[in-house]
């Protein structure tokens, strides 16, 4: 099959990756300056970019590799792929000439590296190489894909599960700002599982006493002429109100009776509890761990920039 790559009117060529996307397969990296994807099958275009991001050749790990904005609504309707923040981003048709000077960037710095190849592994230095080429922060982006709800989507491809991605993308973003390699700007708080590190938790009401969270609220109704408090099914005689107390039925609210709060009842058949203040209990959708709030890790979220003395490193 024959290769798609034109010659735009700058003199850059840039292959169409349609049928290497299919295929998985990294094209032949001199016979173009850019790649464009314009396949429309957003998990094989993902699979393709997590591809090309840890090959070992910076000039296919630092290729500019951009979308066909057409595509856009397509790849949204796709949960949790992330291409945006995966590629150079999108452009109208073969429209590249507002990014000309950025690839140019790009391409230049690709050449200063002398055809070396990094390890697949050092992912540290592989990250700073790609934000330095595009002058780029890492910035954190919500994720419903990633474990904590937080991801950093090109430090993150590095990994194969959710998990690697999570523990070993902080540990390294951690590691480069304990170095200097990065300085750091707090954005967000989260609370995360203690057990899994997972940003997914339901947090429910539970009776104290058995700890059961089926709980029904009830309102308390307080009547003015003999001072009884209770709450209102004990009160309800048909369409009525009427005092188990007294007998009296209570007619107008704040002439007869007013509702000073509510309470919480336990529907737990053994439990039957009534109570005002419930316990705050979490449950982890992802390892179905049980907790209080107290008990859960808290992380902050932070935006990166290189430092000088990153910058140095890389250029030397």
């Amino acid at each position: 099959m024959p290769e798609k790559i034109l010659t735009l009117e700058n003199g850059m060529r840039a292959q169409l990756l349609e049928d290497f996307i299919d295929r998985n397969e990294i094209p032949d990296i001199e016979r173009s300056d850019i790649w464009i994807i314009n396949n429309d099958n957003a998990c094989k275009v993902k699979d393709f970019l997590i591809t090309a991001i840890r090959h070992p050749d910076p000039k296919v790990f630092l290729k500019p590799v951009f979308l066909q904005k057409e595509l856009k609504k397509i790849y949204k309707e796709s949960n949790n792929c992330n291409l945006k923040n995966l590629s150079d981003g999108y452009i109208q048709k073969i429209n590249i000439q507002n990014k000309i000077p950025y690839i140019r960037f790009i391409l230049n710095f690709i050449k200063k590296l002398d055809n070396t190849s990094i390890h697949v592994e050092d992912v540290l230095k592989r990250t700073l190489l790609y934000y330095y080429s595009r002058n780029k922060d890492i910035e954190h982006y919500e994720s419903s894909g990633s474990l904590s709800g937080y991801c950093y989507p090109r430090i993150e491809a590095h990994y194969t599960n959710i998990t690697d991605a999570y523990v070993k993308g902080r540990d390294l973003l951690h590691h480069a700002f304990e170095h200097d390699l990065l300085r750091r700007e707090y954005v967000d708080t989260s609370h995360i599982c203690k057990k899994c590190n997972s940003g997914f938790l339901n947090y429910r009401e539970e009776c104290p006493k058995c700890k059961e969270h089926n709980l029904q609220v009830r309102v308390l109704i307080h009547h003015f002429r003999c001072a009884y408090v209770g709450t209102e099914p004990r009160f309800q005689k048909g369409d009525k109100l009427i005092c188990p107390k007294c007998s009296m039925e209570l007619k107008n609210i704040g002439v007869d009776y007013d509702k000073p709060g509510k309470v919480f009842y336990c529907l737990n058949e053994i439990c039957k509890n009534e109570f005002q203040k419930p316990l705050v209990g979490v449950h982890c959708i992802n390892c179905k761990t049980e907790q209080a709030p107290s008990e859960l890790n808290l992380e902050k979220i932070y935006n990166y920039k290189l430092t000088l003395k990153a910058i140095n490193e890389i250029l030397n």
